[in-house]
């Protein structure tokens, strides 16, 4: 259909109606939304292949014993109880486990235990998202929950594993609840009174499973409400709720923790000693490497020659750049808030409204956790060999909950925020699509040889290193079944004893039958055939791995360390 006009010439104009249209619809799309529409395509994008590998990934996730071996703790323990004593990690982990023992015998119980940490890391997300929102506009929430969710490759290596799944939630659900308390004005008596105790409960149970809470949700909650303590209005109605109900909770939570302790060590469930080392003044720079390497690789930093690809050095770079520029932001917003909060309520007059109120007390909890939990690291962590993303991943869900508040300042921080999130969407969208989640493909890959030998010999039973073994035991839906062993000193036998953690006592129970036991190639507490095992039937060797067939029963010849 053509179309005529007149200018202000008086001009005849002739077009086309798609062609008016479009001209109108350019003249009402502004340049910063064309901004915002580039992260979010990005991120449409990440959320595709996402759900298109997600099967993929949970099972190369499984192929970790680290994670594997709880499943099949859980399984075990439900079917044919623990037979003497359950040997935990430095994390209890009692709620996980509690989940599996509630739903071990259900049909689909393996599915649903695989798919329920990315559910659980999800919903962490989406519950710093509906804090935001409460303090912010909703495309601040939205962006939220999109940094949250859309994570390096190694962050969701233990995201969407069975690491550290308390920690998470109960982190996210403290934000939510500081915001839900800042504003509380019209609500049931019985309501404010009851949820501190029982959140009290709740958090409790996440201490004892997994000391990091305490650094990520708890250490925060207390200072939070301490600083709402010192101000001039903590006796105002609205500030007394907040201050005494944050700590009622902390008060409930702490002897709930050590009551839990107390229960299951006393049903026989053993935990390792925490692995806190406390640095000395020499060893600090070199932590403060590792912590930094760390935070890299939680925001793509790991991308770079040694991932060769098409512009990974680039988006290497770049993601280091775009964590600075965050982790800077995050830390100066964090300073001016709290050093306003406090000032303010120590006016005669409290300036702040509830909703501002609300959303200092919202950044001062995600910045105290970011800063405490790697601060913890950093003093106190595991040595000073490793990364350990996984003990300060929570600083993600730091940044989520900050950096989209800045939406609401100047136009220049909108245009670097859009610019950011399109370079972190991008490097965690090549990291996705190149499976740079994938853990274990050499022990996945060796399975079928070693399922085959060891149905060629009828021989289901095995033994092997603490790496390899729940893994192939799990992936392999128990076809072949290896419990994890390490050498050991002990005053007889042959130096072998059952492996140094994540194990029920039940696997070790000796039977009349063949068993094999797979020796892996500097594998962790057993990296080559010990003595007096006595002449295999058969030895063969698989990728890295040597496996040998014996007419008997290993279990019977293992001892316990002294």
């Amino acid at each position: 259909m053509a179309l005529s006009r007149t200018d202000n010439t008086g001009t005849v104009a002739t077009g086309n109606a798609a062609g008016v249209r479009w001209a109108a619809f350019t003249r009402g799309v502004s340049a910063p939304a064309i901004a915002w529409a580039i992260p979010l395509l990005i991120a449409a994008v990440y959320v595709i292949v996402f759900l298109i590998k997600l099967s993929h990934n949970l099972t190369a996730l499984g192929w970790e014993s680290d994670y594997s071996s709880t499943f099949l703790q859980a399984e075990t323990l439900a079917k044919v109880g623990s037979g003497g004593e359950t040997v935990m990690a430095s994390a209890g982990q009692w709620v996980p486990l509690w989940f599996g023992l509630l739903t071990a015998r259900l049909p689909l119980h393996r599915e649903l235990w695989t798919i329920t940490p990315t559910l659980l890391f999800i919903a962490s997300a989406l519950t710093v998202g509906w804090s935001v929102s409460k303090v912010a506009d909703r495309r601040a929430a939205v962006l939220a929950v999109l940094i949250g969710v859309i994570a390096s490759p190694l962050a969701l290596a233990f995201f969407m594993a069975e690491a550290h799944n308390t920690v998470y939630p109960c982190t996210a659900l403290l934000g939510a609840y500081l915001v839900w308390l800042a504003r509380g004005e019209q609500r049931r008596r019985l309501v404010t009174v009851a949820v501190p105790p029982l959140l009290g409960v709740v958090i409790g149970t996440c201490m004892a499973s997994d000391l990091l809470v305490v650094a990520t949700a708890t250490v925060p909650l207390g200072v939070t409400a301490l600083l709402v303590f010192i101000r001039r209005d903590r006796l105002d109605r609205h500030a007394k709720r907040v201050w005494l109900s944050a700590l009622t909770t902390i008060a409930v939570a702490v002897p709930i923790a050590k009551l839990t302790t107390y229960v299951m060590s006393s049903l026989h469930f053993l935990t390792l000693p925490a692995p806190i080392k406390f640095a000395s003044l020499s060893e600090l720079p070199q932590r403060g490497q590792l912590l930094f390497k760390g935070l890299k690789a939680l925001f793509n930093g790991y991308l770079g020659p040694e991932r060769p690809g098409t512009l990974h050095t680039e988006l290497g770079i770049a993601s280091d750049v775009v964590m600075s520029v965050a982790l800077i932001a995050l830390l100066g917003v964090g300073a001016f808030t709290t050093v306003r909060f406090v000032a303010s309520g120590l006016r005669k007059r409290n300036g702040q409204a509830a909703t501002e109120f609300a959303r200092s007390l919202h950044v001062i909890y995600w910045v105290v956790s970011a800063v405490s939990v790697c601060g913890a690291y950093w003093i106190a962590g595991e040595g000073s060999t490793t990364t350990h993303e996984s003990y300060y991943g929570t600083a993600i869900f730091s940044v989520a909950a900050v950096i989209p508040l800045l939406l609401a300042t100047r136009a220049a921080a909108r245009w670097l925020i859009a610019g950011c999130m399109s370079l972190f969407f991008t490097a965690s969208l090549v990291g996705l699509s190149n499976n740079y989640i994938g853990l274990a493909a050499g022990l996945e890959h060796s399975s079928a040889a070693i399922t085959k030998i060891a149905q060629a010999f009828h021989v289901k039973y095995g033994y092997g290193t603490w790496l390899d073994a729940s893994a192939l035991t799990w992936e392999t839906h128990e076809r072949v079944i290896v419990r994890p062993v390490v050498v050991c000193e002990y005053g007889g036998g042959v130096g072998l004893c059952p492996g140094f953690q994540d194990l029920v006592t039940s696997w070790y129970i000796p039977q009349q039958r063949h068993t094999f036991l797979l020796i892996e190639d500097n594998g962790v507490g057993l990296g080559s055939l010990p003595e007096g095992l006595g002449k295999p039937l058969a030895a063969y060797r698989v990728d890295s791995m040597s496996m040998y067939i014996y007419p008997y029963d290993i279990a019977s010849r293992l001892g316990r360390p002294a």
